[in-house]
C-alpha cells in the first residue's frame, strides 16, 4: 500500500519534468541525434552493400559515403540546437571571425584537401599501383582527402600530402599489362653495327619475358657519337609484373653475347700530361 502511495506521489513530479524537457527542446533534440544515428548508419550499410555488389574499392566511393553520412549529422545536428533554443546566427558570427583566423593557419591543409578531392575525381592511380612521384616512388596503399600512402620497396611507409601530387608530374609504372625494358649502352668505335644489332636482335629473341609480336616490336637506335663509345638505345615489351627479373635476365644474357661476339663496350679513358718547367 504504502509503496503504491509513493508511486502515485512520483507522477506528478515526472509529469513535470517530462513537460520541462518537452517545452525546453529537449525530447527533440535526442530525438534528431537518435535519427541521425540510425539513418547514417543505414546509408554507410547501403554504400558497403553497393560497394560489395558492384565489387567496388574506388576511392569516391567511399569518400561519397563519407559526405553523405557527415551532411545527415550536419543537418540534424543544427536541427537538434534550434530546437533547445541555440542561436545558430551568433554561433556563426563568432565562428567567422575565427575561421579567419585558423583560415591563415591552415592553408596547407586546405590546399591538400582540395588537391585530394581532383585527384580522387581524376582516378589516375588505384590502390595496388605503382607510382612515382619526383624522387620517391612505391605501391599506393591507401587514398585519402589529405595524403597518400606508399609502401616503398624496403618496405617502409611514406606519406605525400595531395597538393605535392597535384604540382608534380605523377608516374603510373603499373597503369597498363605491358612495359618496355629500356637500355642505352655503347660499343666500341671499332665495332660493326650491322653485327652488333643482329646479336642484339638474337639476345632478344631467346629472352623468353619479351614479346617479339608486331604489335611490340623491339626497338634498336643508334643515339649519337660519344666521347669513346657509339651510343645505342634498346627497347623490348615484357608483362609488368616480370620487369626487373626480364631486364636482369636480358643484361645478363647480353654481356654474355657480347663477350662470344668480340664486341666491346668501352669505359672512358682520359690522357694525362705533365709537363716539368726548368727552373
Amino acid at each position: 500500500m504504502n509503496e503504491y502511495v509513493i508511486a502515485i506521489d512520483w507522477m506528478p513530479k515526472l509529469h513535470e519534468i517530462w513537460g520541462k524537457l518537452l517545452e525546453g527542446g529537449w525530447v527533440a533534440f535526442v530525438g534528431y541525434v537518435v535519427a541521425a544515428f540510425i539513418i547514417a548508419r543505414i546509408v554507410k550499410r547501403l554504400f558497403a552493400r553497393y560497394m560489395r555488389s558492384k565489387r567496388l574499392l574506388h576511392p569516391s566511393v567511399r569518400f561519397l559515403a563519407k559526405l553523405t553520412t557527415s551532411l545527415i549529422w550536419v543537418l540534424a545536428l543544427v536541427q537538434a540546437l534550434r530546437a533547445v533554443g541555440v542561436d545558430l546566427v551568433s554561433i556563426l558570427g563568432a565562428a567567422g571571425v575565427a575561421g579567419i583566423a585558423i583560415g591563415f593557419a591552415s592553408q596547407t591543409a586546405l590546399s591538400n584537401l582540395i588537391s585530394g578531392f581532383f585527384l580522387i575525381s581524376e582516378s589516375s592511380f588505384k590502390i595496388g599501383d605503382y607510382v612515382r612521384v619526383d624522387s620517391l616512388e612505391g605501391t599506393v596503399e591507401s587514398i585519402n582527402l589529405l595524403s597518400i600512402y606508399l609502401r616503398q620497396p624496403d618496405h617502409s611507409l611514406i606519406r605525400i600530402p595531395c597538393e605535392m601530387l597535384i604540382k608534380n608530374p605523377v608516374v603510373n609504372i603499373t597503369s597498363d599489362e605491358i612495359r618496355r625494358c629500356d637500355f642505352d649502352l655503347g660499343v666500341d668505335y671499332s665495332s660493326d653495327l650491322a653485327h652488333v644489332r643482329r646479336v642484339i636482335e638474337q639476345v632478344i629473341a631467346e629472352q623468353q619475358g619479351f614479346f617479339t609480336d608486331d604489335k611490340h616490336p623491339a626497338t634498336i637506335l643508334f643515339t649519337g657519337f660519344g666521347d669513346s663509345s657509339l651510343n645505342l638505345h634498346v627497347g623490348a615489351w615484357c608483362r609488368t609484373q616480370d620487369y626487373h627479373s626480364v631486364r636482369y635476365s636480358f643484361a645478363t644474357a647480353l654481356l654474355a653475347a657480347f663477350s662470344a661476339a668480340k664486341i666491346s663496350i668501352p669505359f672512358p679513358i682520359r690522357d694525362l700530361r705533365m709537363s716539368t718547367k726548368e727552373q
